[in-house]
């Protein structure tokens, strides 16, 4: 299995999922731009990543399917619902939805204006309005977690290793992640997790903290 990657994108999640699972794998850490070059657009013809590809050839992409095809062929690493359970599997899938579609898309004009607008002196104004949508998806998240310690009540599971990626990213907030003290607190216990710590050296990205 082999997973391709960038620093700093939310690959990040499926390389702490593999960790978790104790899956081997090779990582492929590209660097920027590289995955807009032809290597890679043979790959993935979307330029985007995670991209995993099996040992067979097989390509997987987009980290909320990858993440769940994870959970199914490695029911014994107990990171989100079994088949048996459909109630657990609906909030999994909820779960990676919300944070994928909903908190992932809000950055998504904060990190790359000029693909919503023409007009480069607006940026500033865009990203503004963008890291405003991103703080109440951060406080929604903030609520939802409450005093638990992972996402679901059942437990640790692949939305965690997502929603990591989304409490650093909070640090391009104005007031970074302490509007929020549960999604902080969140944090710091995932950086005190051995398998995200390799994770991070893999993905050569330093510890944020609470």
């Amino acid at each position: 299995m082999k997973l391709y990657s960038m620093s700093g994108t939310c690959a990040l999640s499926v390389n702490i999922a593999l960790e978790w699972i104790g899956q081997p794998y090779e990582l492929e850490l590209l660097p920027r731009g590289d995955n807009r070059k032809p290597a890679y657009l043979a790959v993935n013809p979307t330029g985007q990543v995670p991209t995993v590809v099996l040992d067979d050839g097989t390509v997987l992409t987009q980290a909320a399917a990858i993440l769940t095809w994870l959970v199914d062929v490695h029911p014994g690493a107990a990171l989100g619902a079994t088949s048996s359970q459909p109630l657990e599997r609906f909030e999994l899938a909820q779960a990676l939805s919300y944070l994928t579609d909903d908190t992932h898309g809000a950055f998504g004009p904060f990190f790359g204006p000029a693909r919503f607008l023409d007009e480069e002196d607006l940026s500033g104004a865009l990203k503004k309005k963008s890291l405003e949508r991103v703080a109440l998806q951060m406080k929604a998240l903030n609520d939802k977690l409450g005093d638990q310690p992972y996402m679901l009540k059942n437990g640790r599971s692949v939305a965690d290793a997502y929603l990591y990626v989304m409490t650093r990213w909070a640090n391009y907030l104005p007031d970074g992640i302490r509007p929020f003290p549960k999604l902080a607190g969140f944090r710091v216990r995932m950086e005190n997790d051995p398998a995200v710590q390799r994770a991070l050296v893999a993905q050569k990205l330093a510890p944020v903290g609470g």
